[in-house]
């Protein structure tokens, strides 16, 4: 896949798997929704989620982004994500946004 391509799929799709690192044992994973911002994806979750707290500590996660479809195809994009708690980049909700750098251009 091109770029372009994988950007396309990304936009295309609605549901992601989202690994992180947690502080101790393995990695956890969350099937999550998002959406995209221009090349940014937003991860809606809750300040005191695990989510938000592992980004706070280590930015560095993982999304398996997922088409519906049998048989089943996926796009893996790893990336440094960030908090935000601006009541603009909120979108009206009370959750903060993890927000990918880059989106799936790194992917």
């Amino acid at each position: 896949m091109t770029a372009e391509e994988r950007r396309e799929f990304v936009r295309a799709h609605r549901t992601c798997v989202f690994g992180y690192g947690r502080r101790h044992d393995g990695p956890s994973m969350t099937i999550v929704y998002y959406v995209m911002d221009g090349v940014d994806i937003l991860v809606s979750t809750m300040a005191e989620r695990g989510k938000a707290k592992a980004v706070s500590r280590n930015p560095k996660v993982s999304l398996c982004v997922m088409d519906e479809k049998w048989p089943p195809t996926y796009l893996q994009v790893y990336c440094d994500a960030s908090v935000e708690t601006d009541i603009e980049a909120r979108d009206g909700s009370d959750d903060e946004n993890c927000r990918s750098d880059g989106g799936p251009a790194d992917a």
